[in-house]
């Protein structure tokens, strides 16, 4: 990766990603992009639960942090009952991502690295579509370059309190949109650690900017305090549950290093490991490689007990790419270009993918009629409707493309049963399901029940209204009839078609609700 004799002259063809025409074109075409995508793609199932949370404004819920729910219903007040009005917060958050790398950039290596470190993260596939969808990781990246910002602002030679109060501010801002912003402190403990010259001078701001996160999160705490501490039971066991009771899981490990090569595009993500392995001695790379390693180390040692998912490391990359901007002239000139056009094609073909999601659905093209068809499962001898699911494993394709296009299709299919069914309530199978029918079927949203965790989960549905009533059961995109001993009699399901997918809805009629068997 030693720079070429020719690097020159490649550095004279590549020009454009250090330039700050470029990086303003670019952030202004991707937010057009964006804006236009976000608005006709249909909601994911994670979007439409957080758009319920939105109506019920709490401190804090079973999750997560409120901050999404509280986004997306600032928005809703601006924008009504729309799709746009879930995501246009996402798209703001790319923005002020790429404008905050650009920054720390520019001020740690001057303002091409700040352009080039600017471009990157725009077009970085795990942010591009970290800032298109609305989760709890949306807010977290932001908040998370922020609080780096200003935290390198307050470290340097210079530098005051004001800027590590800023950094508290911003971490408070995380912490409220995901637990795992408290990384940010752990990487702080370690730059404290790896430069014993600066320590007296970095605790007194770290303190003010913990002190300024804590006020932030306090309503967080409180919450959890009078719910038995259920959202940060939940993440624990969610992240750390031994799920093969073994000491170290290698498959998960191996599935977690795939993950942080591929999220920012392969040869990229070689970069970042090559430049936070050799640049630490210089003062600027080790300040951002702590806040790299923290987060990679950290879910490592997760990935060794439980599953990863891909989006859970991301906020590593943040410095990371901007540790690759401030190198970039040190790697050969065919790393750079071999860099750029798989980051470019990883983008292209993203675009292509997300255009064909908004094809009509009677489109010939449309990517919906190549997902695998494998409904059949329940229709194979000897494999009942209740034991599909565990034989289907290979259809995780099908439901992550059908998450785009049948959700709306599913909740009106669902609302035109429960009128015509007399039932009094629908119980769902999912807390996902319950989010499509609280975006695509609002008339039904005070009739929704979840029968798994959904006291934890709704604790403002008093499901006990309903005991001795009767209830339009349902589940998609997969046969899940976990409410069966809920009632005093549940009828046989039915499959019915969902227009677009073909994954079927599964309904049947539960009789005589018996709260008291529900899982709080």
């Amino acid at each position: 990766m030693s720079r070429s004799p020719h690097s020159s002259n490649s550095t004279q063809s590549l020009s454009w990603i250090n330039s700050s025409r470029w990086f303003w074109g670019i952030l202004a075409f991707v937010t057009f992009w964006k804006v236009l995508a976000g608005w006709r793609l249909g909601l994911i199932f994670d979007e439409c639960y957080y758009w319920e949370w939105s109506l019920h404004p709490q401190a804090c819920y079973f999750d997560h942090p409120p901050l999404t729910a509280w986004l997306i219903a600032s928005a809703r007040m601006l924008l009504g009952h729309t799709i746009l009005a879930v995501r246009i917060w996402a798209v703001i958050s790319g923005i002020i991502l790429a404008l905050a790398g650009r920054e720390l950039g520019k001020d740690l290596f001057g303002q091409e690295a700040g352009n080039r470190a600017g471009i990157l993260l725009l077009l970085a596939p795990i942010f591009a579509g970290n800032a298109l969808l609305m989760t709890p990781d949306t807010f977290l990246i932001p908040a998370w370059a922020c609080a780096v910002l200003c935290a390198w602002k307050g470290y340097r030679e210079g530098g005051n309190l004001g800027w590590w109060a800023a950094a508290g501010m911003a971490a408070g801002v995380g912490m409220l949109s995901k637990y795992t912003m408290i990384l940010f402190y752990g990487a702080l403990l370690m730059l404290w650690l790896v430069c014993p010259g600066k320590r007296r001078a970095l605790l007194p701001g770290i303190t003010i900017a913990g002190l300024l996160t804590l006020v932030i999160f306090l309503p967080v705490l409180l919450w959890n305090s009078r719910h038995d501490w259920v959202s940060f039971t939940h993440q624990l066991h969610h992240g750390f549950r031994n799920e093969h009771r073994t000491l170290i899981n290698f498959q998960n490990l191996s599935d977690y290093s795939a993950f942080l090569v591929v999220l920012v595009s392969p040869i990229l993500g070689l970069l970042c490991f090559r430049t936070a392995a050799t640049r630490m001695r210089d003062a600027r790379f080790l300040f951002l490689g702590v806040f790299f390693w923290t987060v990679v180390v950290f879910f490592g040692y997760s990935a060794a007990k439980a599953h990863i998912e891909a989006n859970w490391p991301m906020a590593a990359f943040v410095t990371a790419l901007i540790m690759v901007s401030g190198d970039w002239e040190n790697y050969g000139a065919g790393w750079r270009n071999a860099a750029l056009v798989v980051l470019l094609m990883a983008d292209v073909g993203a675009v292509i993918g997300v255009s064909n999601l908004l094809l009509p659905k009677d489109s010939p093209l449309s990517i919906r009629n190549f997902s695998p068809d494998l409904s059949f499962m329940g229709k194979i001898p000897g494999v009942s409707l209740l034991e599909a699911p565990a034989k289907q494993g290979l259809s995780d394709f099908q439901t992550r493309i059908e998450e785009f296009l049948g959700p709306e299709t599913a909740a009106k299919t669902i609302e035109e049963n429960f009128r015509s069914s007399g039932a009094d309530f629908v119980c769902l199978s999912t807390y996902q399901l319950f989010g499509v029918m609280s975006f695509y079927a609002p008339s039904l949203e005070p009739l929704l029940w979840l029968p798994d965790h959904g006291r934890s989960r709704f604790p403002w549905i008093n499901d006990r209204e309903w005991a001795g009533k009767n209830a339009l059961v349902a589940s998609w995109p997969r046969p899940d009839f976990s409410s069966l001993g809920l009632f005093a009699e549940l009828l046989p399901p039915r499959s019915i078609p969902v227009s677009g997918t073909k994954s079927p809805l599964y309904l049947s009629i539960g009789h005589s609700y018996e709260p008291d068997k529900t899982r709080p």
